[in-house]
């Protein structure tokens, strides 16, 4: 099991890749991301979404792995989708009669 967790700290220390970026480390990944969230946590219309937490901004960040996942609306989602999403093709017509 041990060699597993070395495995997978080894490929944590290594570049990654996140929406078109290039980072030195799964860290600085995030360390980066967190301080667009920091950002845009100071924004009040931002702050004003439905649904946004009562939390401060030290407890949604803490809470946070930005731009995967957020404790509050994502405000990467739209960046996430366009990077990562494809179009829809035209899906079977399944209510179609059968011959």
């Amino acid at each position: 099991m041990n060699d597993l967790l070395d495995s997978q700290r080894a490929i944590a220390r290594g570049p990654v890749e996140c929406l078109g970026q290039t980072f030195a480390s799964e860290q600085a990944r995030r360390e980066h991301f967190l301080e667009l969230l920091a950002a845009k946590l100071k924004d009040p219309a931002f702050r004003k979404i439905e649904g946004f937490p009562q939390g401060t901004d030290e407890a949604i960040l803490a809470m946070s792995d930005p731009p995967y996942y957020t404790a509050c609306p994502n405000p990467f989602l739209e960046e996430f989708v366009r990077h990562y999403g494809k179009p829809y093709g035209n899906p079977p017509n399944f209510h179609s009669p059968q011959k």
